[in-house]
């Protein structure tokens, strides 16, 4: 949901002293580890070019309609910069949950804000965007890998945030089901990150048997991942592939720029 930064993909591990200049915590206590939770979009999956990509066609058809709308940049600029905010905005106004007609509700007000309102274009291109999209889906490259060789050490667990509609189309696209121990996504469970209940929950029977203190919980999202999981007491990951400024006063135990990286780290490589 967050807007894709602009900088390029670093190739550096940030832990040790980087770490502790950066965030101020000491870095990651591998010796403490005994399960490991991924996150989905974001980390195991590259969403965000499939959702970008996806609304191409449909941004191009309403720009026939409306020319002005090319004055705000090219699809992949549009998306990024100015649709994504829209869908934030909008996500800020209701939090709880995320839902697909929040989509919807970005169709309409990048119409209105930036051409003319009309309901029926703007609800013909969200249903474009939604039938497009989901082909788009791809995983990150070294996302198997990283599922093979982590599996090899410790349980997994999936822990995305999503509608479930959603988010189990991606899962069972890409067959990742099964390499968890668990599955948990938000709307099957009523709990959402950063609650850390929905933590509490990854670890309830039969992973009840590992400690909160245990787990080490690996994300992209600094606001839901990092942030619930140092409320739980998990160890965390926050993995920034675009090399985004971290901006705010959710700290991870570490930093790594691939899932590679992770990898190397946890001494699977």
């Amino acid at each position: 949901m967050t807007p894709p930064s602009s900088k390029t993909t670093r190739t550096t591990l940030t832990t040790s002293a980087n770490a502790n200049e950066r965030t101020g915590r000491g870095a990651l206590d591998v010796d403490r580890i005994e399960v490991v939770s991924f996150d989905l979009d974001g980390t195991l999956i590259d969403s965000r070019t499939a959702w970008r990509d996806g609304f191409a066609a449909p941004f191009a058809r309403l720009a026939e309609r409306y020319p002005t709308l090319l004055t705000l940049g090219d699809s992949a600029h549009v998306h990024d910069f100015v649709f994504q905010p829209f869908l934030i905005e909008i996500w800020e106004r209701v939090r709880g949950e995320w839902s697909p007609e929040y989509v919807r509700e970005g169709w309409r007000m990048l119409l209105e804000r930036h051409a003319a309102p009309d309901l029926e274009a703007a609800d013909a291109a969200y249903e474009e965007y939604e039938a497009t999209w989901p082909a788009m889906m791809r995983l990150f490259e070294d996302s198997l890998a990283t599922l093979e060789a982590v599996q090899r050490r410790y349980p997994m667990i999936l822990l995305t945030n999503g509608n479930t509609t959603h988010q189990r189309m991606k899962i069972d696209t890409h067959d990742l089901e099964k390499w968890f121990h668990r599955v948990v996504v938000s709307e099957e469970v009523g709990l959402v990150k950063p609650d850390p209940a929905i933590f509490a929950h990854a670890l309830s029977a039969p992973l009840d048997i590992f400690e909160a203190k245990s787990a080490l919980h690996v994300g992209d999202m600094r606001s839901q991942d990092i942030a619930g999981a140092r409320a739980a007491g998990w160890q965390s990951a926050w993995v920034n592939r675009t090399g985004a400024p971290a901006d705010d006063d959710h700290h991870p135990d570490v930093e790594v720029a691939s899932l590679d990286d992770l990898v190397r780290l946890l001494g699977l490589r």
